[in-house]
C-alpha cells in the first residue's frame, strides 16, 4: 500500500518548469573623454560632455574629477612643482579623511587660502559633493554643507569623497608631474 500510495504521489507531483531568460539587447558604449571626438580631446576636455543616462556612479565620478583635472594640467603645463604640489595632497587627502573626519580635512585644506594648492583640492571635492545626486546638493561651499547636515549626510558624503578622491589621485597622476619624476 505505501508504495502504491507513493508512486501516485510521485506522478501527481507538479513538474516544474525551468524558464530560460534571453540576454537583454547590447547597450551602446557611453561617450566619456576617453572615447570622446578628437576635437574634445583637443581643447583639454574642458566642455562638459553628457554622459548617457545609463552611466554609473563610478563613471560620473570618473568624468567630473577628468573635466576638472585636465584644466588644471594645462593650466600648471609650465609649472611642476604647482602639479607635484596636488598630485601629493591628492594622495594625502583620502588618510586625512579617514584618519581626522571630513570636517577637520575640509577645514585643514580650506584654512591654507584661495591661491594655494590646497585650495583646488577643497573647492574639486566641494563642486563633486554638491552635485544634484550627492549628500551636499545646492550647498555652496563644502564646510556649508558639513556644517549644515545631519549625521547620516554626513557619513554619506564621508564615503562619497573617499570613493571620489580614488579617481582624483588616479587622474592627478596620469596628468600631472609626480614628486618622484625628476627634472631634466
Amino acid at each position: 500500500m505505501a508504495k502504491k500510495y507513493r508512486k501516485e504521489q510521485q506522478q501527481k507531483a507538479p513538474s516544474v518548469k525551468v524558464e530560460q531568460k534571453s540576454a537583454p539587447p547590447p547597450t551602446p558604449e557611453p561617450t566619456t573623454p576617453a572615447t570622446a571626438s578628437p576635437p574634445l580631446l583637443d581643447r583639454g576636455g574642458e566642455q562638459d560632455v553628457a554622459l548617457p543616462a545609463t552611466s554609473t556612479l563610478q563613471q560620473r565620478r570618473a568624468h567630473f574629477a577628468l573635466t576638472r583635472i585636465r584644466p588644471l594640467a594645462e593650466e600648471w603645463r609650465e609649472d611642476a612643482k604647482k602639479q607635484k604640489e596636488f598630485n601629493s595632497y591628492a594622495s594625502a587627502m583620502p588618510f586625512m579623511i579617514h584618519a581626522n573626519g571630513l570636517g577637520q580635512t575640509a577645514a585643514f585644506y580650506r584654512r591654507k587660502g584661495t591661491e594655494h594648492t590646497y585650495y583646488r583640492l577643497y573647492k574639486l571635492l566641494g563642486d563633486w559633493l554638491s552635485q544634484p545626486d550627492q549628500p551636499f546638493a545646492g550647498q555652496p561651499d563644502l564646510l556649508e554643507g558639513i556644517t549644515h547636515a545631519d549625521m547620516n549626510a554626513y557619513l554619506a558624503a564621508q564615503v562619497e569623497a573617499m570613493l571620489f578622491l580614488d579617481w582624483v589621485k588616479k587622474l592627478a597622476s596620469a596628468f600631472l608631474a609626480r614628486e618622484e619624476e625628476v627634472s631634466a
